[in-house]
């Protein structure tokens, strides 16, 4: 791939923000050992430090890698004018990053998880969104006569879909919306849970076909009726509403089980490159563990003892360090050429037995945790334990992101 490429400028971009956003995690692992620490950062408190974290791997690691499979979807790189405004696009991008990070350090956020975008950093970022849209349209105009039927339909939707981003981040980030809670737990209800697992759903069932691999889709409108079947329940569920003691919340958040299944066979319809073949398996073992205990940490019992511990640490690691990290790793193999395939195998295991650990300790924490709550005050052996273990974790992560990061500044495949 072109250095010079749309699609390569986003892969250099999301591999910084990975790096940069686990060293703010080894920053906060390292705050949580050593509270005192937090003392020589006077107001850069751990509190500002972890929308920071938060917002740089969701906002940065992971949807920049999302920016550029548009890019490879729209076929940018074939326009050259579209290439000019998509690079721009990215760079605006981390630039917003960059002013939601200093927004959060002085202590002006929204006040909501993954939508601290306020005032000036909210509208640097729309900026962002709004070239990142004229970078496809461009695109579009470009590159629609040599798109037929569907694949031409599908690429007009998807724009039209686009124009509504801007308006929704700015109403999800008010302070005056909110989604529908679980009152027990003050946590979401299982139909928000299925709601939002069924858009990775989608993104799952896209994947192949939107990097124009070759096989034998069959099956396809089935499974698309099957996930518009459990998207109309979603709705039913989250319009009733309901608490993990209820049947239909646990039985609707039960629905995403199959796909486990149903996932990996639908992938295997199709011809993937050799080399994207780990990091295939790396997502799809990591869904199927997400799934699976997801459902089990949300019954009635284990959620009440594992909710606002470490134990929703865990499962919110599991489901963007694990799964979601292998998922945009696959991305960036199939989008970056096989030169990149190679170079991120290194570490790649040092990466999952570090996500590994990190999940099985904090997991733990969390249940000690909800069992008794004198660890607040007596700090024992085994909490001690399990924060140093956690920093060993992240400072592996940070590690390996770094040779990714460098990995993908030198990508030069042709």
């Amino acid at each position: 791939m072109n250095r010079n490429s749309a699609i390569s400028c986003a892969l250099r971009h999301a591999f910084g923000w990975l790096f940069f956003a686990n060293l703010v995690g080894v920053l906060l692992a390292m705050l949580l050992c050593w509270p005192d620490l937090g003392a020589e950062l006077g107001e850069l408190t751990y509190g500002r430090w972890v929308p920071v974290h938060l917002n740089w791997q969701l906002y940065g690691w992971t949807s920049v890698p999302l920016i550029a499979w548009l890019f490879a979807m729209y076929e940018t790189d074939r326009s050259p004018s579209a290439q000019r405004w998509a690079r721009a696009a990215v760079t605006l991008w981390s630039v917003a990053l960059v002013g939601m990070a200093l927004s959060c350090l002085g202590g002006h956020t929204s006040g909501k998880i993954f939508l601290d975008w306020k005032d000036r950093s909210l509208w640097l970022f729309l900026v962002a969104q709004v070239v990142l849209w004229i970078s496809l349209e461009r695109s579009f105009r470009h590159n629609r006569g040599h798109w037929q039927g569907a694949a031409y339909r599908w690429r007009l939707l998807g724009l039209t879909m686009l124009v509504m981003v801007p308006v929704s981040l700015v109403m999800a980030s008010s302070p005056r919306t909110y989604p529908p809670i679980d009152v027990t737990t003050g946590g979401p209800t299982g139909a928000s849970l299925l709601g939002s697992t069924l858009i990775v759903v989608a993104m799952l069932l896209a994947l192949p076909q939107t990097l124009r691999l070759s096989g034998t889709p069959r099956h396809g409108r089935w499974l698309a009726a099957l996930w518009a079947v459990e998207f109309l329940l979603f709705l039913l569920l989250e319009w009733r509403g309901g608490t993990h003691h209820e049947w239909e919340q646990i039985g609707g958040l039960a629905l995403l089980v199959p796909w486990v299944w149903l996932i990996p066979q639908w992938w295997s319809r199709f011809a993937w490159p050799a080399h994207s073949l780990f990091w295939r398996r790396a997502a799809l073992c990591w869904w199927a563990t997400l799934v699976i205990t997801g459902w089990l940490e949300f019954l009635p019992g284990v959620l009440d003892q594992m909710k606002f511990t470490n134990g929703l640490v865990a499962h919110s690691h599991l489901a963007m360090a694990g799964f979601t990290s292998s998922y945009v790793l696959l991305l960036a193999v199939a989008l970056g050429g096989e030169t990149l395939g190679q170079q991120l195998r290194r570490g790649a295991w040092w990466w999952h037995g570090a996500v590994g650990g990190y999940v099985l300790l904090m997991l733990w924490c969390g249940w000690m945790e909800g069992a008794n709550a004198s660890w607040m005050t007596e700090m024992p052996l085994w909490r001690e334990s399990c924060y140093l273990g956690r920093l060993l974790c992240g400072v592996v992560m940070a590690v390996v992101s770094w040779h990714w990061w460098r990995s993908a500044m030198r990508n030069e495949e042709s």
